[in-house]
Formats: C-alpha cells, structure tokens, sequence
C-alpha cells in the first residue's frame, strides 16, 4: 500500500483501462462507457483551440502523493453514490497541480460504475452546449424513456445546442443521468470545467446542486476562479463543496523524487528540484525528465536555472498573455526583482519605458489588472505572486533583450551595500558585453555577499564578475576565486567546472599553482589519499616562490590527507617542507600551523613526551574568531592530547562556524572528529545522529572520502550498542571503500569496531588477533593512532587470551601516552589494564585507581562502566560478592542507559554467576531487533515503502527486504499490517 493512500476502496491499485473514447457507439444504461487512459494534463491552456496536453505520464504512485485529504473525499463520493447518496464536488488547483490525476484515479476506482467524463475546449467555450453534448453522447440513447416534455428540450439541447428553458434543460438532464443510474451508479466527471461554454456549466450547475437521492457522483476540476473586479470573488459553479489543491508539502514532493527518479538522485539535486517545483507534481516531474543522467548524480553541474516544461509553463503564462502592456511589464520586472517593493518597480519600469520611447510608463495601479486576476498580491508595499511557478515562467519566458533591459533598470534601483548579491546579479544579467568598470563594481559587492550570504552566493557573484572581465588573467582570477568559494561550499561539480574554466585562461605560475590547489582540494574529497597527499606536495613546491601562506595551507592539506590514509612518512614530508616557511614575523595562526603540524609528526613517531607541548600551542589556533579549518585543526590536537571535552566544545562551534557561513565542505571533518568525543562519553544518540548527519553532507557535497569515515564511526557505535548485524555489514562496506581510496584512518575505525563487537560477545580470539592485525596495519590499510587508542582492548583480548607479553608491549606505549598528556580517562585506562595484568589486592588497588580516575575526568562514562563491569568479574572470582554486586549492577544500569545491549548481556551472566538476579524492567518485544530493524520497523509501521525506507537509510530496497524477513521472524508477525498494530 502506498505511502498517504486513502483507507478502504481507494487504496486499491487502478485497474487497466479497457475503454473506449467517448463519441463511440454508447452502450446500454448500466454499462461503462470508456475513458482513454490520460496523462497529467492539469488544466491545460488551449492552443490553437486544441487542449494542450504536458504529456508527463506519471505512476500512480507518484502522482497521489500528498493528496490523501482529497482521496477521502472522493472516496466518500464514490460510497455515497453507491449508497443512494448522491454528492458533487469541485477541484481546484493551478496548473500541474493534480487534478487531472485526481479524475484518472476515481474513474479508476469506480470499476463498478457507470462512467461518463469529458473536458472543457476553449474553441468550444462560445458553442451552446458543447460540453454537454459531449458528455452525454454515450447515453443519447436512454433520451428516449424521458417523458414529454423532457425528452424534447433534452433531444433539442443535445441535436441542435439550443439551450432553451434552462430549469427545463436541467430537470431533464437530471432525470436522464437518474435513470442512468438505475442500474449501477454513474460517475461523471468533467476536468476544465473552466473552460465548458456557459450553457453547459449552467446545466451542470443545476444537476450538481440535485444529486442528494441518486446514485450519481458529479466530480469536476477546473483553475481557480479569478477574481471580478466590481463584485469580488464568484465561484465557478456556485452552491457545490470546492476543494482547493495546495501545492505538495516537502515529505510528498521528496516521496514523487524517490518513486520517479531513475537513479539515485544526488542530494543536491534533490535540494534543487524540491525547491524549483514549487510543490508543484508535474513541474516535479518535468523538472526531473529534463536532466541526464550525470546532472541527476551529481557528476556534472545543474542547468541555472532549471527550465520548467515549455507546455508547463504557457498554462502558466496563459492569463498573462492579455494584460496590458505596462502591467506585464511590472510583472516581468517582479519576477526577474524577486519580492521587490512597488516603489522600487515603479522607478525601474520608468527606466525601461526610457530606452524604449514609444512605452508608456506604468504608474500606480498599474498591478491592478493582474491583482484582479489574483496573479500578484501587494502588502506593504512588496509585491509576492500567488503561485511562484508563475514568477519563473515569467523569467525564463522574457526575450532575452527584454530581460536584460529588465534587469539594467533593477540594478539602478539596488543598494549595493545593503543586497549585494541582487546587485551583481542584475548588473551583470543586464550587460550586453564584458565591461571593466562593471567588473570591479560586481567584484566589490561579491566581497560583500560572502559576508553577508554566505559562499555559495559569493561564488556566483564573483563567477558574474568574471564573465564582465575583458582582460582573461583578471577573469582567470576572478574565476578560480568563484571555484574556491563553490568548492568551500560543498558543491564539487560547480567548482570542477569553475577550474575547467579558469585554467586555460591563466597566464602567471602563481595563477596556475593557485588553480591546481584548488583542484587538488577537490580531488580530496573523492579520490585516493595517498595520491592526493603526494599531488598536494607538488602544488606546495610549486606556490614557495609566490605565496608562502598558500604553500604552507597547501602542505597542511597533504599532512592532511597522508593521515587519513594513515602514512606517516609521507605526513612527515609534508612537514618537512612546511616548517622552513615560517618567519619570525608572519601571524600567529601561521606559527601555530605549524606548531600543529610538528606536534603531530613528533607523536606519530612516539614521542609523546616532545609532542605535548607542541601540541598545547596548537590548540590556540581556536583562539579568537578562528575559521573551520583551524578550528578543526585545533580539535585533532586536542584528541592527540586525551582532551575529550575541548575536542567536543572545538568541533561544535567548527561544525557551527560553517553552517553560519554555508561551508560544507569542512562540516564533514567537522562532525567526523565531533563523533569521536560523543560517542566515549556515552552520548550514544547524539553520536548516531551527528554521524548521519556527516553522512547526509559528506554525499551532498561529493565527499565520499568522510562519507566512508563516518559509516566506519557508526559501525563502531553499533559496535558499541552491541547492533551484530548492523556493525558487521557497516565494516564490510567501509573494507572495501577504504581500499579502493587508501582511507588507513576509516579502516581502523572499523575494524576497532569489529573489535570491540567481539569482545563483547565474548570471541576474545577474534578481537585479539584483529587488533593484533591492525598494530602491523601499513598505509591505507591502518592508522598509528588507532594503534594507540585501541591498546585497552588489545590488553583485554590479550590477557582473557593468556597473550600477557603482547598485552605488556601494547600497555607500554599506552601508558606513555597517558603520562605524557595527564589525561585522567587516558590514565584510568591504564590502570584498568594493569588491573588486567595482575592480580590479587594489586589487581584491585589498580581497579580502584581506575576508578577514581573516571571520576575525576567525569567525561568516559561508557570506559567506566566498562571498567566497574571488569572490576565486578574480578572481584567475583575472588569471591567478593559484596562487593563485585555493587561495581555490576552499576555497570549494568549504565549499559542499560546506553543501550549496549551485549555488555548488559555479559553483566547479567557475572551476576547470575554470583546467584543474584539482574534488576530491571523486562525489554520490550522489539528489543531483539537491531538498531537498523528497529528503524526500518518503525518507519515501515508508519507506512513507509520499502524504497522509501532504503532513501531515508541509505541502503538498497533488497536490503530492507531482507530485515523486514527477519523482523517478522523475531517479532512472529506475518505482515506489515501485524507490525503496524504492534508498533502503533
């Protein structure tokens, strides 16, 4: 069942039509006449006096999305029907809308009706009775069993289109489609009831307000009526129940992109599209036809703007078409200024009338005319159209020099100041030819909407000034500087184009060097670390004779990327040629890019001891109003200090800083490390979320590179949370994108994950030898520092697995570590692993130390439980179970706040061990399900599509298919209807 159908008849799928059009020879009363199949064609405008068709033919399951509300009422039409209650309704929408679909479905539903349908003609609007005729055609045959004088005015109306007694014409009428509806209720519907000639909407009208004691449903659709100017508004077809089509709310408009789009739609163009459509199905719908397939993934860059469907956009523009010519260009103006004030149209339309002498300038109530037609609304002074779709058919419909005219006058009325992106924009759309003067004044104001609206509109104003510059290094300048910004913002196929662009048109090295740094900023998003990290070595060396700040970013980018791939002789190098750039005299934050980087190198080799302090420099590169970048740089310092809370404070306000200035491109790093603090605080939740939220912007913005680093972090919190299947398949998948994009950093997460996932189900072997694995791990494969942090584990796989030197080797170097940084949970951990190593009263005075250490950090609670659960194990084997009690059942409620379910498990078995029973209510029935079941349970009990599900979880619809096999096992359920009662 679809996602928003109605209850009852109308959830049943459409049957295939089988009609015949109407105008065939008309079956008896009681049979069903025949309706072509039809295709979105809502409110088409007329053409030549043909009805114009959009031809967008759409599924049903895409088209009625968002429409429930309407569903129920014409499924309560069809059973009032049924049921001798007769009923008559109208929709009303703007074109694309849905209402043509709306027909299609209830005529679909209506398989045990009569049907009789047809649609307004223009050519036809001025023809007496057109509509009737054809509407009632199939019947003709039944005029004969009216009495006289019915049966006369009907036969005359439907022969000669004279409409005669009109209450005449309606009661016979009436009485037709009553006996029609003798044997099997009638459905009859009439789509562009707006455009019916008068007569026959009059008829109908009568009928409509009739139908309480038949077995008819009357069903129209038509535009919304305008508005008259002297008796305000009338309804179309007075006295009968209207209900108006809203434009699709976001979650409709995101399930029409899911079910229509052939591939999966890369998130930014999902964005794009929701945005562009306006709500609106078919303008959904041709949007999405009209791209290729790399536009849909991403891979090349969105057409600005998207063009609405050419037929789409004439019904649109069809109630434009006779206005006044000063009102159209007010409106024009209006479309091309987006909710400019009435004054400031005003003062621009003046200057267009100016280049074109034979204009007449519009003055003050020149909107009326398009007021009355309800085209545009005025409110303090700001003019908004009523349907926005209207707005950008006005825009892309206007002649080009019309257009540019257009926005020459708008440029002269913007405050470059005050909306600096307006102003570059109309400047630079209003200029017939590159020119100088014109370029420094967009240049000026794409500084200023950098600061004002953030990178992405900073990239097209400066991408505008380009296109104005004569001189092509200038532009090559302006044009990479567009790239930066587009790659800041996260939009790799737009700044990829942006270097295509500029590259050619360099003449300098400092410019080329300039453009290959951007570049190769790109390419670390997708492509392999260790090659990125090696490319980015040579862009340094090429900017050390022209811009020595340049050189020293570009050599931190390499450091960079050489540690996600965990290789630290090419991290090294990096440092290497970094640190001589430094004077005495540059700014701080260059000084203390520097501190960063020796700090790190120094603790890759071991040197915990010279590291530190380096490292306490480095994290002041926070200090003030510190950008992304350095905030990030600062906070991986601090996790190479032990310093969990000042990393989770950093990172926040890096993740914060960049959604401020729209910078996705360094949200990702941002919420990656951001993960790291939440999830060994216990902060379970909030680390799931943040790490899907990484996701979700990693794959918006291209970086595939942090997309795999934070599926291997939610492999390590399902890991934790004790999720089997959901850590095994998130590893698998992170093994293989590691490999293929040499991602050490990713893979050791991961594999840590597996880990700890072994350990606690009790396979101390497996944990033992894949960290064992992952100590001997080269570049790409493993990370130095997760060889550091993962040594409390490694010694409690060791010791259960009797390995004690392997477990006194790993503890060496994490003990350093831990005395170098004074880190109270780093040193806790090491005490916890003496504790391991020994045993007797030294074994617990360690366990204790551990313990008062995990208070006094008060920031590792999972490592505390953790420790409370192996010093209770301890204690029991010693035969202390007063004590052992204590330290368990506070590991448990822990465990139990967490969610870690396997570690509940392993706590309960000590306990029973002791002969005490756990405390505790029973879980619930869905506890046997993993996380990932868990979500997919609930969102199918609310009536999610198994494809809907695989969209919002990132995995394949046969993925799901295979949970839901398993979630009905575990729950004993057969059907998605049982897990709904469940559930719900």
């Amino acid at each position: 069942m679809q996602v928003g159908a109605a209850p009852g008849p109308l959830s049943r799928p459409p049957p295939t039509p089988s009609r015949t059009r109407p105008g065939t020879p008309a079956p008896g009363i009681g049979e069903t006449t025949s309706v072509p199949p039809r295709t979105c064609r809502d409110a088409a405008p007329v053409c030549n006096g043909e009805h114009v068709d959009a031809m967008l033919t759409i599924p049903p399951s895409v088209r009625l999305r968002g429409r429930d509300t309407e569903l129920r009422v014409l499924g309560a039409a069809l059973d009032g029907a049924r049921a001798r209650r007769g009923t008559s309704l109208l929709l009303t929408g703007g074109p694309g809308t849905g209402r043509t679909a709306l027909l299609d479905h209830v005529r679909a539903d209506a398989d045990d009706f009569t049907t009789l349908s047809t649609a307004g003609v223009a050519d036809e609007a001025d023809v007496p009775l057109a509509g009737l005729q054809r509407l009632l055609t199939p019947i003709e045959a039944a005029v004969d069993l009216l009495a006289e004088p019915r049966r006369g005015r009907v036969r005359e109306a439907l022969v000669q289109g004279n409409p005669g007694d009109r209450f005449g014409l309606g009661t016979g009428v009436l009485d037709l489609i009553a006996r029609a509806a003798e044997e099997r209720p009638l459905l009859l519907t009439v789509d562009d009831a707006d455009l019916l000639d008068r007569d026959s909407l009059d008829a109908l009208a009568f009928v409509a307000r009739r139908l309480d004691s038949t077995r008819v449903a009357l069903v129209m659709a038509s535009r919304p009526a305008t508005r008259a100017p002297a008796d305000g508004p009338r309804p179309l077809v007075p006295g009968v129940d209207e209900h108006v089509l809203a434009p699709l709310g976001t979650g409709p408009v995101h399930d029409v992109l899911t079910s229509a789009a052939p591939v999966t739609l890369a998130q930014p163009v999902r964005s794009a599209l929701v945005a562009a459509s306006h709500g609106n199905p078919a303008a959904l719908v041709g949007l999405l036809d009209a791209l290729t397939h790399d536009q849909l993934t991403g891979a090349e860059t969105l057409p600005d703007p998207l063009l609405l469907p050419a037929r789409l956009r004439a019904q649109l523009l069809g109630p434009v078409r006779d206005l006044p010519g000063p009102t159209r260009r007010l409106l024009l103006l209006a479309a091309l200024g987006s909710e400019r004030s009435l004054t400031d149209l005003l003062d621009a339309a003046g200057d267009t009338c100016s280049e074109a002498p034979n204009a007449s300038a519009p003055g003050p109530a020149g909107l009326e005319p398009a007021e009355e037609r309800d085209l545009v609304r005025v409110h303090d002074d700001t003019v908004r159209f009523t349907d926005p779709l209207l707005r950008d058919a006005l825009a892309q419909d206007a002649p080009a020099n019309r257009a540019r005219e257009a926005h020459r006058a708008l440029a002269a009325v913007t405050d470059h100041a005050h909306d600096p992106v307006a102003f570059a924009r109309h400047t630079a759309e209003g200029a017939a030819a590159p020119d100088a003067g014109l370029a420094d004044d967009v240049h000026r104001a794409a500084r200023r909407a950098g600061r004002v609206e953030g990178r992405t509109a900073a990239s097209l104003a400066f991408e505008r000034a380009a296109r104005l510059t004569p001189d092509p290094d200038a532009r090559a300048c302006r044009t990479a500087t567009a790239a930066y910004q587009a790659c800041m913002a996260g939009n790799t196929p737009r700044a990829a184009d942006l270097v295509a662009r500029a590259r050619p048109l360099a003449v300098s090295d400092r410019r080329h060097a300039i453009i290959d740094l951007i570049d190769a900023q790109l390419a670390m998003r997708d492509q392999n670390s260790i090659d990125v990290a090696e490319r980015l070595l040579r862009v340094g060396r090429e900017l050390m004779p022209h811009d020595r700040p340049l050189a020293l970013r570009a050599f931190v980018r390499s450091a960079d990327s050489a540690s996600l791939a965990g290789d630290p002789v090419l991290h090294a190098h990096a440092v290497d040629l970094a640190l001589p750039l430094v004077r005495d005299d540059d700014p701080a934050v260059m000084h203390r890019m520097a501190d960063f980087l020796e700090g790190c190198a120094i603790s890759f080799r071991g040197d915990y001891t010279g590291s530190t302090p380096i490292l306490r420099r480095a994290v002041r590169l926070a200090d003030g109003d510190a950008g992304p970048s350095e905030l990030i740089w600062a906070g991986i310092a601090g996790l190479r200090l032990g310093d969990n809370p000042f990393v989770r404070g950093v990172m926040t306000r890096a993740a914060d800083r960049g959604k401020a200035l729209g910078e996705q491109a360094t949200m990702p790093a941002a919420l990656g490390f951001l993960v790291f603090s939440e999830f060994w605080s216990g902060r379970f939740p909030s680390a799931a979320g943040t790490a899907l939220t990484g996701l979700r912007v990693s794959r918006s913005s291209g970086q595939s590179i942090w997309a795999t680093h934070h599926l291997a972090s939610l492999a390590m919190i399902a890991a934790i949370q004790g999720d089997v299947e959901t850590c095994q398949i998130r590893a698998r998948a992170v093994a293989s994108q590691a490999g293929e994009k040499s991602l050490g950093l990713a893979a050791a997460v991961a594999s840590w994950g597996s880990a700890v996932l072994e350990l606690s189900r009790g396979n101390a072997a497996d944990a033992f030898f894949r960290l064992r694995s992952l100590a001997n791990a080269g570049p790409g494969q493993g990370h130095p520092t997760m060889r550091l942090l993962t040594a409390p584990h490694f010694v409690e796989a060791a010791t259960r697995m009797g390995e004690t030197a392997w477990a006194a080797a790993s503890l060496a170097g994490y003990r350093r570590w831990a005395e170098s940084v004074d880190s109270p949970s780093a040193l806790a951990l090491a005490a916890r692993c003496e504790g391991l190593l020994t045993s007797g009263d030294e074994s617990a005075d360690h366990f204790e130390t551990a313990l008062a250490l995990h208070r006094a950090g008060g920031d590792d609670d999972v490592e505390h439980a953790r420790t409370q659960l192996l010093f209770g194990a301890h204690l029991r084997r010693a035969r202390l179970p007063g004590r052992a009690r204590e330290h368990l059942h506070n590991a448990q409620e822990s465990f139990e706040r967490f969610g870690a379910r396997l570690w509940v498990r392993q706590t309960r078995a000590e306990l029973r061990a002791l002969g005490t029973a756990d405390r505790g209510p029973d879980l619930p029935a869905t506890s046997e399900l993993t996380a990932q079941q868990q979500q997919i349970a609930r969102l199918v009990a609310e009536g999610a599509t198994n494809r809907e599900v695989a969209a919002h979880l990132f995995i394949s619809p046969r993925t799901v298919e295979h949970h839901l096999r398993g979630i009905f096992r575990k729950l004993n359920i057969r059907s998605r209807v049982d897990l709904a009662r469940l559930l719900n």
